[in-house]
């Protein structure tokens, strides 16, 4: 089977609290993968990594082979610091021609001065944070470096118009074209870097919930996130909405294309909820479904994101023997229809008789993992539900 889902050493810290220690895992296409673990152990903190809610701290995600979030670069991060020094080098050579160009002709040259200091400031506390990996800085950067190219451009076209060195009879010119060489094509080579991928994700950008959502992954929650006040239909309609073509322009003017796709998602919205036995609450509102109704509810929303890997957060959470017994049933039948889950679940009646493969977590490390037999007699495993699991997460 191809591996859908694989995790590299995933780490997510919180400050100097570490809810993933270095967790690695895989979900073969067609699987049913459980996670269980004691409360705290960083089940959920690692639902919101694989779903981009939480940007983790370390290690790789890849998804149907594609990275959604990789190791980042060490060798981009020394090329930004190095292109970081290099900036600032010519910043301090900028600025005697920025006086020389206009000391001598205003007579506010205190004003001037002072602005070309204040400016120089600037550009320090710009390439700190440039080094830092902040954000704001990988957006500011770009309004200094097209200035630059800019003034490199202006200098290298009026070589002989532009006077003279400041306090000396040196033409400006054998200053500056040197300054617009080097300039010109360095400002060009680091806006191209910063617009890489591997040097974005230094600086925080990543795929967001709605990309890993159209990608293929799908989730529900721990605590039941549904439109309580709209109609079980609209709740799944919802979830349509990664798949939908019409934009804001044929919404506006109720095109007929996006009136029959708005139709044909009705239609398949009711097979979904016929799928989990909810067909006949359509046109009630999910505020008053059952505890159990509003689970496979969620579920009915995420299947219409037409999903190749479902995740789960403890469905058979709060549902009684009965409730839980028709979710296994269910979760079969979603395998049925090609579709891999990852589910997270307390109840182990429900885990051992569901999951083809387990892992188990404990303080945020990865202690055993293996078939529902081979989880059943892990001394770790039993160890960490009675009580012993910080001296196993130590070891």
């Amino acid at each position: 089977m191809d591996t859908i889902l694989k995790v590299i050493k995933l780490s997510k810290a919180f400050g100097g609290l570490a809810a993933l220690r270095e967790i690695s895992l895989e979900a073969k296409a067609g699987q049913i993968v459980g996670v269980i673990g004691p409360n705290g152990a960083g089940k959920t903190t690692l639902f919101n990594c694989l779903t981009s809610l939480y940007y983790p701290t370390g290690g790789q995600i890849e998804f149907v082979g594609r990275p959604i979030v990789s190791q980042a670069s060490s060798v981009k991060m020394r090329l930004v610091k190095r292109c970081a020094i290099l900036f600032f080098v010519l910043g301090l050579a900028w600025a005697p021609l920025f006086w020389s160009l206009l000391l001598p002709h205003t007579f506010f040259k205190v004003e001037v001065f002072l602005l070309g200091i204040f400016i120089l400031s600037i550009r320090f506390l710009l390439v700190r944070g440039l080094m830092r990996f902040q954000i704001w800085a990988w957006g500011l950067m770009f309004v200094f470096l097209i200035s630059d190219l800019g003034f490199a451009v202006w200098c290298l076209t009026r070589p002989l118009s532009l006077g003279y060195l400041l306090w000396t009879g040196i033409p400006l010119g054998y200053f500056a074209v040197p300054w617009g060489i080097v300039t010109g094509p360095f400002c060009i080579y680091l806006v191209l870097q910063l617009f890489l991928r591997e040097v974005r994700q230094l600086y925080g950008f990543r795929l967001g919930p709605d990309a890993i959502c159209y990608l293929g992954m799908a989730r529900t929650f721990q605590n039941i996130r549904l439109f309580f006040n709209l109609s079980v239909l609209d709740n799944v309609k919802i979830g349509f909405h990664v798949q939908m073509r019409s934009g804001l322009l044929g919404a506006l003017l109720r095109t007929r294309s996006q009136k029959e796709e708005e139709g044909l998602i009705e239609d398949m919205a009711i097979e979904h909820l016929r799928f989990v036995g909810l067909g006949h609450r359509a046109f009630d509102l999910a505020g008053t479904l059952a505890y159990g109704e509003q689970r496979r509810l969620e579920i009915a929303r995420a299947l219409a994101s037409n999903p190749r890997l479902l995740l789960l957060d403890e469905p058979a959470a709060g549902m009684n023997p009965q409730e839980s017994s028709s979710l296994i049933r269910l979760i079969h039948k979603i395998r049925e229809k090609g579709i891999t889950v990852l589910i997270i679940e307390h109840d182990m009646k429900v885990m051992m008789n569901l999951a083809d493969h387990i892992y188990v977590l404990d303080y945020g490390v990865l202690i055993a993992d293996g078939t529902p037999d081979d989880i059943r007699t892990n001394p770790k495993v039993i160890s960490a539900y009675l009580g012993g699991g910080a001296a196993h997460a130590e070891t």
